[in-house]
């Protein structure tokens, strides 16, 4: 862990616990109906600004409130974001959560990146992405929009990753009955067949392929994420580093009695977006 991000991670740690609402943030309703919560620091945007994506099922603030602490700490260090729901998940609308795919989710990342840019302050040039898990891969997808990209837990074989989550029969259901409906444990959700058909049809490590703009990859050392990192920052042509963070997983340690984890992956992005950026 860095200097900077030791300083940081000190004052995120009550961040993370407490989960704030700035003063600066403010809800913004975009085009088709994606609400995000827009975050710019307390003395004005002045150049760098980050999109957050957040990861399959899970909404603006991830869980725990991890993209709400990483919004306040980028504030803090000068720079503006806009966390979205995508359409079907939160409170954005418009369309069912069964009907959700890649292409509109990319779509909507499009959105909140156009919208980002626009914001008073905001250098469209500097306009990076945060994504976790499959918020990850829309913006692993989408690479040539981004300057720099951080991805927490990302993903790196889509087809692949969700036979293994949801199972062959999932594919096969949703092809012959054109729905797949599922209890995760934490929650049901029901998936359309164009689902399953934009995840055969998007080949990610083909799309990340040469991206040259810096690219910082986080996980933990339980998450699978990390048999990837190899095979993705040899795609990545620019300047890329990963940090791994032991005795945790794809959760980030958010679940657990261990809030400095959450807090050192807030204070590591934020610190590495501040040079980056």
């Amino acid at each position: 862990m860095t200097t900077t991000a030791k300083v940081l991670a000190a004052s995120i740690l009550a961040l993370v616990a407490a989960q704030p609402v700035l003063s600066a943030e403010t809800i913004v309703t975009l085009d088709q109906g994606i609400v995000g919560t827009l975050s710019v620091p307390e003395r004005g945007a002045s150049g760098p600004a980050v999109v957050m994506l957040h990861g399959f099922a899970s909404s603006r603030d991830e869980i725990g409130g991890i993209f709400a602490a990483q919004a306040a700490a980028l504030a803090e260090a000068g720079i503006a974001s806009l966390r979205i729901d995508f359409r079907g998940y939160g409170d954005s609308n418009g369309v069912s959560e069964a009907s959700v795919t890649i292409d509109r989710m990319l779509e909507d990342a499009e959105i909140a990146r156009t919208h980002l840019a626009s914001v008073e302050g905001v250098d469209p040039d500097r306009v990076g992405v945060i994504g976790y898990s499959f918020g990850a891969a829309i913006a692993m997808l989408d690479q040539e929009h981004y300057p720099a990209i951080v991805t927490w837990g990302q993903m790196g074989d889509l087809k692949g990753e969700f036979v293994e989550f949801l199972g062959q029969e999932a594919f096969d259901t949703a092809r012959s009955t054109g729905n797949y409906t599922v209890d995760l444990g934490w929650r049901v959700i029901s998936l359309d067949a164009p689902f399953f058909d934009s995840v055969e049809k998007h080949d990610l490590a083909a799309a990340f392929a040469g991206f040259d703009g810096p690219f910082l990859t986080v996980a933990g050392a339980e998450d699978p994420a990390v048999n990837y990192f190899e095979q993705y920052l040899g795609l990545a042509k620019g300047p890329k580093s990963s940090l791994v963070i032991p005795d945790t997983d794809h959760m980030l340690g958010v679940y657990s009695d261990q809030p400095e984890i959450g807090a050192q992956v807030v204070a590591e992005t934020t610190a590495w977006l501040g040079d980056n950026l």
